[in-house]
């Protein structure tokens, strides 16, 4: 929907009610912490700010992607496991994500795509994004902090995170476990939010990214990088009680 887009639009641009966020504020205040080593154990290159250090990861990850085809499944692995934190997954489901990662055009269910998305992220950084926790509260808090009367209701994955959502929390706590913010709530009155159906939604996310990217001419990886890093501060101004979550 239109007005969804112009929400992000002026997110993304840092536009009241956005002041201090958006995609200048991501260049400073994105933190995830990088490991000490790559997939190959050779040192990162950590100079620079986080996002500056990030983004030459993500891009030297996607050149040995491209020219070193050995590399890809230890890369994958490395991707979801090491840098991206998800300890959880089986071999059997890596080495699932692994072998549709290379195919030409590989289902995008929202089961898994969490760790899928990492590995397709850097595959091509300049098609697909990461669409984890945090990216899909960023989406639905952009949207609400707007006042947008009929939104687009973007599914919650599991987190654990305890404001963005920490799903295995007792009881469940955060943003995408909350009742003014739940699913059920945005597609009820007053809010009349259309659903994004699971099947289509990751699709969905990459249609406003892609359009968006070439809109404000950056790569689809710096929207990504906002939406993920501000995830905390979105979901506070929609719930400023979950500060006291931290």
């Amino acid at each position: 929907m239109m007005k969804t887009k112009i929400a992000l639009s002026k997110y993304f641009q840092g536009i009241v009610p956005f002041n201090n966020l958006g995609l200048e504020a991501a260049k400073y205040d994105y933190k995830w912490k990088l490991p000490e080593t790559s997939f190959n154990e050779k040192p990162l290159d950590c100079n620079g700010t986080n996002f500056e250090a990030t983004v030459k990861l993500k891009l030297m990850l996607h050149e040995e992607w491209k020219s070193n085809p050995n590399s890809r499944k230890d890369i994958a692995n490395w991707i979801v496991s090491k840098w991206g934190g998800i300890k959880t997954n089986r071999k059997q489901t890596l080495d699932k994500y692994y072998l549709s990662s290379l195919e030409t055009n590989p289902q995008t269910s929202l089961s898994g795509i969490a760790s899928f998305s990492k590995i397709l992220a850097i595959k091509d950084p300049f098609k697909y994004a990461i669409y984890d926790a945090r990216v899909a509260v960023s989406l639905n808090a952009v949207q609400m902090i707007s006042k947008v009367s009929s939104g687009e209701v973007f599914p919650y994955i599991a987190g654990r995170n305890n404001i963005t959502g920490n799903w295995s929390s007792k009881p469940p706590r955060g943003f995408s476990k909350n009742k003014l913010t739940s699913v059920k709530t945005l597609v009820s009155a007053p809010h009349y939010w259309e659903k994004v159906p699971k099947e289509i939604a990751y699709g969905r996310y990459l249609s406003l990214l892609g359009t968006l990217s070439k809109e404000f001419g950056v790569p689809l990886y710096h929207l990504e990088m906002a939406l993920f890093s501000q995830a905390e501060v979105l979901a506070c101004l929609v719930i400023p009680s979950l500060n006291s979550n931290a």
